[in-house]
């Protein structure tokens, strides 16, 4: 009976390693979306391009930034490396360097949705810091192209239609009433 139990056990971890050393090859990918309802396809485009081309980082200094743009299919490729030195109270400076491999691809779908994703392994918080800074360099990109002009006769515009205004200017007296009419109001 030992010896079955040993058995069982080398099949065991023989089976997790065969499983894990499978799921290396495949790879381990994390992938995040954001909507961008508010701003033409085309503006979004631009700014995904934009944002990838030349990256601003306020801690990093970016060493290398490759960029492939695929028109077609709306999809950015990236490539980047960056260094920084992390200097901390007590503690001698450290460097660190980060390369990241990933893609950005505008969505066919409506509302207007970005999909960031990597096919690299990476700590989960990482890759989410760098997914919400891409998307937040998107985001200024954005609002560095300005407002955008809305439909005519949107109603959330915030423009009042013509002629809807008073058309005397504030602080105007109306004249007095005709004798046996009705006064302005």
């Amino acid at each position: 009976m030992p010896m079955s139990r040993a058995n069982d056990r080398l099949r065991t971890l023989a089976v997790l390693a065969c499983a894990s050393g499978a799921l290396g090859a495949g790879g381990c990918s994390h992938s995040a979306t954001r909507e961008f309802d508010d701003r033409p396809r085309q503006d979004v485009w631009q700014a995904m391009v934009q944002a990838a081309r030349e990256p601003r980082y306020p801690d990093w200094f970016v060493i290398e930034n490759q960029v492939t743009v695929d028109d077609a299919d709306h999809t950015v490729h990236i490539y980047r490396s960056l260094k920084r030195d992390l200097v901390t109270p007590g503690t001698k400076p450290r460097r660190e360097e980060a390369t990241w491999r990933f893609a950005a691809t505008l969505l066919p779908s409506s509302p207007t949705t970005v999909e960031y994703s990597s096919p690299d392994w990476a700590v989960p918080a990482h890759f989410w810091a760098q997914a919400d800074h891409y998307f937040a360099q998107v985001r200024l990109r954005l609002a560095e192209m300005g407002p955008i002009t809305p439909a005519p006769g949107d109603p959330m515009d915030g423009r009042t239609p013509a002629g809807t205004r008073d058309p005397e200017p504030p602080g105007h007296v109306a004249p007095p009433p005709v004798e046996g009419g009705l006064a302005a109001p």
